[in-house]
């Protein structure tokens, strides 16, 4: 990890789960092309994860964090939202400044800055919310005052309480509103159709709201494969690619030059307009042609 000048440079030393100081680089073939969305590099500095693939005058050792709170991901500070991380996701930390800190997410692997005081020492997590939201009560009982909500994608450390609750950092949480990670899977579509009426937001992948991508990349990631963050991305990687004669089925993916709409069935489809809505395949052709049709696996 590189430091800008902030005190954050005494925390150099923490780097859980980071690779290995090695004394000696060499790329292992040519140069390949890089998106700076998804790839650590500078101009100044690279992740040393990536030092077989390119040169780079600095290399940096990456500092395992967790977010305390919901955090834009930008690509630059207080640029446009890439992305998002959601409470109890970590965070590969590979500069700190004394407002940002640029690293890279595990989770949805995209690069960025995020507010330094939206990060908290590494913790681990047990558990991550399916529902739209987890309420956070006081006591292990629903008329307990509401202390905080979770959005459904956010991590916690959970500790069962009776039949019907967990124990979380705060409070108490319903039990059916997470689920434990290891036991994590389902149907991405009903995911979906849980996150009706949420609000269209850019660079959202969370139950406080979504773009397009972040709609496909939460309900698959909840339903066990997560898929690239990007609709680009997705459109050429997820599943395996459809005819345009194919007949369309559930769970099928239709991506236009800017937008992904997900199948709910033969004719209606479930996507981000300005809030995440069903609706019928025919009437989506305000988005333009269509450029792929992926059937995820």
């Amino acid at each position: 990890m590189q430091s800008s000048g902030s005190s954050w440079a005494a925390t150099a030393s923490a780097t859980s789960g980071s690779t290995p100081a090695r004394s000696r680089f060499a790329l292992r073939a040519r140069s390949v092309a890089l998106d700076l969305r998804v790839d650590a590099v500078r101009r100044d500095l690279a992740d040393i994860r990536m030092a077989d693939r390119v040169f780079a005058p600095h290399y940096a050792v990456p500092a395992r964090r967790t977010a305390g709170r919901l955090v834009v991901v930008a690509g630059t500070p207080d640029g446009v939202p890439l992305s998002q991380l959601l409470p109890g996701e970590p965070f590969d930390v590979l500069e700190f400044t004394s407002t940002h800190a640029w690293g890279r997410s595990p989770v949805d692997g995209v690069v960025g800055f995020v507010d330094c005081d939206s990060l908290t020492g590494e913790f681990p997590s047990s558990h991550i919310v399916i529902a739209k939201y987890a309420p956070v009560h006081a006591d292990a009982s629903s008329t307990s005052p509401v202390l905080a909500q979770l959005p459904m994608g956010a991590r916690v450390a959970a500790t069962p309480s009776g039949d019907d609750w967990v124990e979380v950092d705060g409070g108490y949480v319903a039990a059916n509103t997470v689920v434990s990670r290891e036991d994590a899977g389902g149907d991405a579509v009903a995911f979906a159709l849980a996150l009706r009426n949420v609000a269209a937001v850019t660079g959202g992948r969370s139950g406080d709201g979504v773009d397009a991508a972040g709609l496909i990349f939460l309900t698959h990631a909840l339903a066990g494969a997560p898929p690239a963050r990007f609709a680009d991305l997705q459109s050429a990687t997820i599943g395996t690619p459809l005819a345009e004669g194919d007949v369309l089925r559930r769970g099928d993916l239709i991506f236009f030059a800017d937008h992904v709409v997900m199948l709910v069935d033969g004719d209606t489809a479930i996507h981000v307009d300005d809030v995440v809505k069903c609706e019928a395949l025919a009437t989506l052709d305000r988005f333009g042609p269509v450029v792929a049709r992926r059937r995820p696996a």
